[in-house]
């Protein structure tokens, strides 16, 4: 095999199987069934090794990052990582301790079982999916962090039984398809819960607005029928080790842990959260201050049922390698695109934020920034046709200029369109004019826009990319 039988045979796959990433809807399998019976087929691949399951609406590719660079700085553990969408590379989805699932093993595999892919009409993430299990379950991980695609308890990566499950945050998106409140989406994602295996929440939500129940409840019930704990990692305090509100157990296991224990778990999620430095990691942007709750919460959980099952206890240079694994997560485990520097001069930072939750957390950031920088200010700006602008917008900064562009994804909102919805609401910007050196000559094409970044931006002005991960995945290919 060489890379050209290698391109040729991803692309292949790709038109055969195209991912919700590029077609959307018709790419949409919602189900376990057909996921139970691939997984039957290659053997049960998904049950040969350990795993934590991550859901949650944003924040769930960092949280699963630094979950997974933590888990490696470990006595030795081999740790797969599974998350969704690729930015430049399609092996970024598969990773055993920080490094991408060779081209050869994609390769064969996908020769290997493109027809039981093709008999169970498999969608391009359930092949994925199958595809990570088959690798960690080959590499013979110690433990795999899986992230969930869309939703969770339909996803394909819920046929798994976790040790730890975790849910990050819960906003709107993808509503069609998870419900039109933030119950309903809260539901969907609870469907990772399972019976006797402890859930880790991020955020629990606003408290209940007129005869809705909260995220919160939503997440305690489930997990009362599941006859799980809970933790809640948003009330951790770095300050009071045992704070009130983190833990709610609903066991009535007398095997489950006790009230030593439990206070054992919070205390090391404390003792991680009050020691890793916002300055020195490496994942950068505000949102890495819940993630870091979120994750230290998590491995304290997770570290527990590991110590339960080795009889080892965690030593003081375990967590010492713990937090800095964590403060390096993004260098040890190739993660891109969560604030990530372009250049100085000027300053160009890019973030994969899209939905109208990563926009309320994003934007004070980015509109701090140009402040304090100084110089123009302009944000290059593209989205989703599915996505709902008009939710998004109500953070976003008027007196910004604005470059509005079209990933080449056929779910892309033409710039064009873009610039006349953006008009109506109050924004002003252009259109990049086309390049003669783009491939594309769709209007507002990415390589173009960045092209015209570099012609007309001064050392001194500040340009903020972001409003799609597809944006910000075609803008790092250009730029590397």
């Amino acid at each position: 095999m060489n890379d050209l039988e290698y391109n040729k045979l991803l692309e292949e796959i790709f038109v055969k199987f195209p991912s919700f990433q590029v077609v959307g809807d018709r790419a949409f399998k919602p189900g376990l069934e057909n996921m139970t019976e691939i997984d039957k087929a290659l053997g049960y691949p998904s049950k040969r090794f350990k795993s934590v399951h991550v859901a949650g609406t944003n924040g769930k590719g960092s949280t699963s990052h630094m979950i997974a660079s933590a888990l490696m700085s470990l006595n030795g553990l081999k740790v797969g990582l599974y998350t969704s969408p690729h930015l430049v590379d399609f092996r970024e989805r598969i990773k055993v301790d920080g490094e991408m699932i060779p081209k050869k093993w994609v390769y064969d595999f996908l020769k290997r079982n493109t027809p039981l892919f093709e008999d169970t009409g498999a969608s391009f993430f359930e092949i994925t999916t199958a595809m990570a299990f088959t690798y960690f379950a080959d590499c013979k991980v110690d433990i795999a962090v899986m992230e969930c695609g869309l939703g969770g308890r339909l996803d394909s990566t819920n046929i798994i039984t976790p040790i730890v499950s975790v849910i990050t945050n819960i906003g709107f998106d993808h509503c069609q398809y998870l419900g039109n409140t933030l119950p309903e989406i809260a539901s969907e994602k609870a469907g990772i819960i399972k019976p006797s295996v402890p859930v880790v929440i991020g955020e629990k939500g606003e408290p209940a607005k007129d005869d809705e129940i909260s995220v919160e409840r939503v997440f305690v019930e489930r997990a009362n029928a599941c006859n799980t704990d809970i933790y809640f990692a948003e009330n951790l305090n770095p300050y009071n080790p045992f704070a009130d509100g983190v833990f709610r157990s609903f066991s009535r296991n007398p095997k489950m842990q006790t009230e030593e224990q439990l206070k054992s778990v919070q205390s090391l999620a404390t003792s991680i959260l009050a020691s890793v430095s916002l300055t020195r990691m490496d994942l950068k942007g505000e949102c890495q201050k819940k993630n870091l709750k979120t994750v230290s919460m998590a491995l304290s959980v997770i570290c527990r049922k590991l110590v339960e099952e080795s009889q080892n206890e965690l030593t003081e240079r375990n967590i010492s390698d713990m937090v800095s694994a964590i403060e390096n997560a993004a260098h040890l485990t190739g993660l891109r695109g969560r604030w990530e520097t372009l250049s100085t001069k000027p300053l160009i930072i890019c973030d994969i934020g899209h939905n109208s939750h990563g926009m309320k957390l994003l934007m004070p950031q980015v509109i701090r920034t140009a402040k304090e920088h100084g110089g123009r200010f302009f944000i290059c700006f593209g989205i989703m046709r599915d996505k709902d602008l008009s939710a998004e917008v109500e953070y976003l900064p008027k007196d910004a200029n604005y470059l509005y562009v079209a990933a080449s994804s056929p779910r892309a909102l033409p710039a064009n369109e873009l610039k006349e919805k953006m008009t109506f609401y109050g924004f002003t910007g252009e259109v990049a004019p086309e390049s003669v050196s783009a491939t594309s000559t769709a209007a507002g094409n990415i390589p173009a826009t960045i092209e015209y970044i570099k012609k007309i931006a001064a050392p001194e002005d500040f340009i903020f990319i972001g409003g799609s991960s597809y944006v910000v995945a075609e803008v790092l290919a250009v730029w590397s």
